[in-house]
């Protein structure tokens, strides 16, 4: 091999090196820091609906009423057991989400005395290996009530899940307030 070839090579071959190293640096620190960043999320939104606890509670309880009110109705899901009440379920396998559930865990009617009224939910992606619980607390304000929406996320150990997270309690906010005005709209029309 000529000299002219091995300084060809030679010229060519370091700003290779430098550019693939460069990016195997930028992908080892991308996935460094999502491995430090938080793996779960807290959101709640909160509303006040001009109706009362007993009239909103309905909604809640039976998973065939948060098709009018949440956006599972874009997903094509199944029913399964009881439609309201713990032990509640849909679940769904869509190309998009993965397959999934959504079990109601525990409600408290307005007659309950559990406590706050509302519902605790559990929903499972992929087997459980993403999940989210929540809660829909109704607080009593006499002739309205106040609905209180949290759902925490844990995403596990995924770097990629992580970057995720980081941006979740916007976007996972907005859904639960873009819920939360169909279900008062729902709600305050059937007073």
């Amino acid at each position: 091999m000529s000299t002219r070839t091995r300084l060809l090579l030679a010229s060519v071959a370091r700003p290779g090196t430098i550019v693939a190293g460069g990016l195997a640096l930028a992908a080892g620190t991308f996935l460094i820091a999502g491995m430090l960043l938080p793996s779960t999320v807290e959101v709640t939104r909160t509303i006040d609906v001009e109706t009362p606890p007993e009239t909103i509670f309905p909604f809640l309880d039976d998973l065939r009423a948060w098709m009018e009110w949440t956006p599972w109705s874009e997903v094509a899901s199944r029913l399964e057991g009881a439609p309201s009440g713990p032990g509640a379920s849909r679940v769904w396998d869509d190309p998009r989400l993965g397959a999934g559930s959504l079990t109601l865990v525990r409600t408290r009617p307005p007659s309950s005395e559990e406590g706050a009224v509302g519902v605790d939910y559990l929903v499972e992606l992929e087997g459980g290996a993403i999940t989210f619980s929540g809660t829909i607390a109704l607080e009593d304000r006499g002739v309205a009530a106040r609905v209180v929406w949290t759902e925490r996320a844990d995403l596990g150990w995924n770097p990629l899940l992580g970057w995720t997270a980081f941006g979740m309690e916007e976007s996972q906010g907005r859904q639960l307030e873009e819920s939360l005005d169909r279900l008062k709209a729902l709600a305050e029309g059937r007073r």
